[in-house]
């Protein structure tokens, strides 16, 4: 029955070149629901022949977020095609890492396309807010260059915002001297944005619409401004994110301004949690309340298990993925980031469910907070799970092994049955044995004698 599944995102991944809007939104909402599961095939997608097929999984990679899509992406920069590479360039701003941060330099010093140098610019600045502080270097030497494009100038200022306000003010005090207008007219918008308080209602609504442009200086600044609006922007916020309920990047930049609130805005998230029924905003708030770090709301994603946990199952999909699944997995891993065990049984029943897959999150907070009760809930998903969730499920047994100190010789794998003790062979293959060593015989030295004359 769960090999059968799988099927399902082959064909949702050909759905993406349809011509057709909604299939393919449909398709897109569904991919990224999947998420971890459908990187493989979205990364073989990449190297096939359809433009429209690749100009479209690029963003899925990036919405998932799974470290498998970040080679393939920084290889599309080297594409022929500077759509393409544009894209891969904007998309990369997702995935936060040193070689990502050197690959989009790389762009800024060799490729021509104006429009592919822009993007790379605007994803190091996603880089720097995510904590690459070496993605600053080229950006701030853009600002300052007089002789750089205009465009790819005015992208770089979008870094201003994230800035310490003792370093933003030096730098846009030198700009308010620049000989070109747009770059005066932008740091003088800069500088008012950051002396902003409070948005009128007018306003919250204007920015809570500008999050869905395709022109990345106009949401960016939005989340800007949505985050300085604090609470009074979170309610109609997450009206229109369930008005946008199957759109990914829509949900995807929300938690953006979500997550720059602050962690004093994180009660005022958390109280709304139990109101949303949708599966994407659902996946994104978990995902802010986990990352704003506010140990005593992450604690409230208890009662969220277990109200996903109690939902009928004919609430599932038709093809067997319960799209909440996800959600509940994240909430799992936010508990598990701060050390709680307060739903370890929800997770080893989840964990252990015939009927359902196993999600990469629920792994990732097993691998956290395990112990050796979890090793035989581990060992009887095994056998159900592909090669890919195999080598996790293998990795998360062998991080607990290892912290708990279990030996092989152990009692508990005295109980299991014969499926667990063949997935444990596969996990940890029984130690060579050693081979005799035989001593070399002594040789006795003996005096030469040279013969006698």
């Amino acid at each position: 029955m769960l090999r059968s599944r799988a099927n399902e995102i082959p064909e949702l991944v050909r759905r993406l070149g349809s011509r057709k809007r909604t299939c393919v939104d449909a398709a897109r909402a569904r991919l990224s629901i999947i998420g971890p599961r459908a990187v493989e095939d979205l990364v073989e997608a990449l190297e096939g022949d359809n433009h429209r097929i690749r100009a479209r999984v690029m963003p899925l990679l990036a919405l998932i977020q799974d470290s498998r899509g970040r080679g393939p992406l920084i290889a599309m920069l080297l594409d022929r095609s500077s759509r393409l590479r544009e894209i891969a360039a904007r998309c990369l701003g997702r995935f936060p890492a040193p070689e990502t941060v050197a690959a989009l330099n790389r762009v800024l010093v060799k490729d021509r396309g104006e429009k592919v140098r822009i993007a790379a610019v605007q994803s190091l600045v996603d880089q720097y807010a995510a904590g690459q502080d070496r993605a600053i270097c080229k950006v701030l030497e853009i600002i300052t260059d007089t002789t750089a494009a205009t465009g790819i100038r005015l992208a770089a200022l979008s870094l201003l915002p994230k800035l310490r306000p003792s370093a933003r003010r030096g730098i846009l005090e030198r700009l308010q001297q620049d000989p070109r207008e747009e770059i005066r007219t932008a740091a003088a918008k800069v500088e008012d944005c950051s002396a902003a308080g409070s948005e009128p209602p007018a306003e919250i609504a204007a920015a809570i619409a500008a999050l869905a442009s395709n022109d990345y200086a106009t949401w960016n600044e939005a989340v800007c401004r949505l985050a300085a609006c604090g609470a009074v922007a979170i309610g109609p916020l997450l009206a229109e994110m369930h008005g946008r309920a199957h759109d990914p990047e829509y949900c995807k930049r929300a938690g953006m301004a979500l997550k720059a609130m602050g962690p004093r805005r994180a009660r005022a998230i958390a109280d709304t949690i139990d109101q949303v029924e949708e599966p994407l905003p659902l996946q994104v708030l978990v995902e802010v309340i986990g990352a704003l770090g506010e140990k005593s709301q992450i604690y409230r994603l208890k009662d969220l298990i277990d109200r996903l946990a109690e939902r009928p199952a004919h609430l599932a999909d038709v093809n067997g993925w319960d799209p909440m699944q996800r959600a509940r997995a994240r909430a799992h891993l936010a508990l598990a980031q701060i050390g709680s065990r307060v739903a370890i049984r929800d997770l080893r029943d989840a964990l252990g469910d015939p009927e359902r897959r196993v999600e990469l999150e629920m792994l990732s907070a097993v691998e956290l907070i395990g112990k050796r009760d979890e090793i035989a809930v581990l060992l009887r998903a095994y056998g159900r799970e592909d090669d890919f969730m195999k080598q996790r499920i293998a990795d998360a047994v062998r991080t607990i092994r290892k912290r708990e100190r279990i030996r092989r010789n152990n009692r508990m794998f005295q109980t299991l049955s014969r499926e667990q003790l063949r997935a444990l062979a596969e996990i940890l293959p029984p130690p060579a044995p050693r081979k005799a060593t035989r001593k070399a015989p002594e040789t006795v030295r003996t005096r030469s004698r040279t013969p006698s004359a």
